[in-house]
């Protein structure tokens, strides 16, 4: 198995083909269903390599029953799960080269136990027919934690598996309406979805969606459905529904989202959720939107001098005042430590936007009293933009930061209006100039530092970083011009140069190492994915280079993914579909939605250093990014920790569930002549 990051799609197929296969196999009339359900499922899991599929039936001959899509008859394995009451338990017998399959073991054997239920029901059917009883038909399903139905082209249930209570809190549901269950403001989008499945539209075969069901007792559980045809062109036009209950993934879900926009200890919105509020404001355009940056006077001297805790009260004081001052109308916020914010909008005149600021200076200013009788004063520099000079709310918050600077500069207890002399706008004009200077003359290059599974220590892939030779300014970081290359659209040629760079570099990893060959990932811009021939451009790059596909990672920033632009998501799924991977960067430091991550095309999340600092120290990190694993474990997604520093880190990163890791305690950037022999195992990672 390789240690380096799989696709995503792959779990999801073997789990759905489970669950179509489940389906199909209670709705199996005889033995031949099965073994059409069977060779159905096991040809979506193999990708539909030859095999042979036959069951193991009681002695009763007529039911006898076998497939094979092989050229030859192969010898046959008993596929057999192990359950704690009734030992092993399957009908499922497979060639013996499809069972030696390591991966496929696990899903072999939940066929192979759903096709013996499948044989003992239509054993007990016949029982039916002659006893007239369904008891031992009912006890069939008890042992699946989904609910199965079946409904009519009424909408009303045709058969509910018993595990129907659990949801429903009943389950005597025959002939009950099941849109009466579904929550009034799902249920014109409930009934849309039932009337797809029996049209047999696109994508009709396989609908899915989240329910919140009214139960009897009065629970409202949330469910994942999926729904098809139960026989397709049959006049009845049945549907049969799986439904799994999600409540507590999604209350998980949404509890890691509001802890990711509001902070913890004032409550009030953090930098992310201000950011994405001061975008909506400026976007909306319904007046003049103006944005108050607030830091805090020394407010180093009291966490020294009186210690955190009195720190934190004071900060607590100053999240109240400052909520108090802006109102109902306008949005407080704590961008971190001793920085707060202010967003007020459709306000009336610039002057009065510089009243509160005033007033704010005023308010901060007085001392505050705190629970143990401490009494601290702490004033606050304040800067203010409006939208009449600012075209964007980035522009408006960069400007608000310019006058707080000139405020800090001025003393403290002052605010300060942006002007544009605030601007350098000549070393800006001198730093793009500099830039399209950098691309003719060979001044930029790559490093790339390794990416290790936590578990061996094996380095499974290189991030290419790139780095500019200034002339006067020596070596520069991304950060310090990539937002220049973003305005001025030399974005594009160097982000094509970056690629074709680290793509030769990992053409020559594969050349040396072959299967053991580490990928190679790179940051790629938003802009570059709205280019429009950003997709054309990776696929020739692929060819020239004669890199494998899924050795190539792209990486695209949180905030840029998550803007629903429709460009950026199309050109991410031609390129997945071309077997290119996907990852998520700084994943935690943008507009986080947790459900988000269920819609993106998207292979692998990269959780920002700033939780791995966390790891260590925080309780409440700790728990946020278990969370976070889980969620993206259920999803099949791969998770890599960056900014690992310390083994301490290391050893948390790992403890959380992390399989990767990146940072200088494995290696720093380096040149591509080290990266063959730190991957060949010359300068092995850190150990585990």
């Amino acid at each position: 198995m390789k240690d380096g990051p799989s696709p995503r799609h792959a779990g999801d197929d073997a789990d759905l083909a489970l669950r179509d296969a489940a389906v199909d196999l209670a709705a199996a009339a005889d033995a031949e269903h099965i073994v059409e359900a069977l060779d159905r499922a096991v040809t979506r899991l193999t990708a539909g390599s030859a095999h042979e599929v036959r069951i193991r039936l009681p002695e009763d001959a007529a039911l006898t029953a076998g497939r094979s899509s092989r050229a030859g008859s192969a010898q046959l394995v008993l596929v057999q799960a192990q359950t704690a009451g009734s030992g092993p338990v399957g009908a499922l017998l497979i060639d013996s080269a499809t069972a030696a399959v390591p991966d496929l073991r696990p899903a072999l054997e939940a066929l192979s136990a759903q096709a013996a239920a499948a044989v003992e029901r239509i054993r007990l059917a016949a029982e039916v027919d002659r006893h007239r009883s369904s008891r031992e038909i009912e006890s069939l399903l008890e042992q699946t934690c989904d609910v199965v139905l079946i409904v009519g082209a009424d909408d009303r249930v045709r058969y509910a598996s018993p595990q129907a209570r659990n949801v429903f809190g009943t389950a005597a549901l025959r002939d009950v309406s099941l849109l009466d269950f579904v929550d009034a403001r799902q249920r014109p989008a409930a009934e849309f979805l039932l009337r797809h499945v029996r049209s047999g539209g696109a994508g009709a075969a396989d609908s899915r969606a989240d329910w919140t069901i009214q139960a009897i007792d009065g629970r409202t559980p949330v469910v994942e459905i999926s729904c098809r045809e139960l026989r397709p062109g049959d006049p009845a036009r049945d549907v049969a529904l799986t439904l799994h209950d999600v409540s507590a993934q999604r209350r998980l879900e949404h509890e890691l989202t509001e802890r990711m926009f509001h902070d913890s200890l004032t409550g009030l919105p953090n930098r992310v959720l201000f950011t994405e509020r001061t975008e909506h404001a400026v976007a909306a355009g319904a007046g003049a939107t103006a944005v108050l940056l607030l830091d805090l006077d020394d407010f180093g001297s009291i966490n020294d001098g009186f210690g955190h805790a009195v720190g934190d009260e004071v900060l607590g004081t100053v999240s109240r005042r400052l909520r108090h001052a802006v109102g109902e109308h306008g949005v407080a916020a704590r961008l971190g430590g001793d920085e707060f914010a202010a967003l007020i909008t459709d306000a009336p005149a610039a002057a009065d936007v510089e009243h509160l600021a005033a007033r704010l200076c005023r308010s901060l200013a007085e001392p505050m009293r705190t629970g143990g009788g401490t009494v601290v004063v702490c004033g606050a520099s304040i800067g203010v933009a409006t939208t009449p000079r600012a075209a964007s709310a980035q522009e408006l918050l960069r400007n608000a930061n310019l006058a707080l600077r000139t405020a800090k500069a001025a003393g403290p207890g002052q605010w300060r209006r942006y002007e544009p002399t605030m601007t350098d706008r000549a070393r800006q004009a001198e730093l793009r100039s500099a830039l399209g200077r950098a691309v003719a003359e060979d001044a930029l290059f790559l490093e790339y530092q390794p990416i290790v599974a936590l578990g061996t220590g094996r380095t499974v892939g290189f991030e290419a970083l790139l780095r500019w030779r200034h002339p006067t300014r020596g070596r520069l970081q991304p950060g310090e011009f990539i937002e220049i290359a973003e305005e001025s659209g030399l974005i594009v040629p160097i982000g094509e140069w970056v690629l074709a760079t680290a793509m030769r570099a990992a053409g020559r990893w594969h050349a040396t190492t072959q299967d053991r060959a580490p990928y190679v990932s790179v940051n790629v811009s938003a802009h570059q994915f709205r280019s429009d021939a950003f997709v054309e451009t990776v696929g020739r790059l692929l060819a020239q280079t004669r890199l494998p596909a899924h050795r190539l990672v792209l990486e695209i920033t949180e905030s840029s993914l998550l803007r629903d632009d429709d460009k950026v998501w199309h050109a991410l799924a031609l390129l997945r579909g071309s077997g290119v991977r996907i990852a998520i960067d700084d994943f935690g430091t943008g507009y986080s939605a947790l459900g988000y991550l269920r819609q993106i095309p998207l292979d692998i999340v990269k959780l920002d250093r700033l939780f791995v600092r966390g790891l260590t120290t925080s309780r409440r990190q700790r728990d946020l990014v278990e969370g976070i694993v889980t969620l993206t474990g259920a999803l099949n997604l791969d998770i890599v920790a960056e900014g690992i520093e310390t083994e301490h880190q290391r050893q948390a990163s790992a403890a959380t569930g992390c399989a990767y890791g990146q940072g200088y305690l494995f290696a720093a950037p380096m040149a591509e002549a080290e990266t063959l022999r730190w991957a060949a195992g010359d300068s092995p990672a850190a150990a585990p």
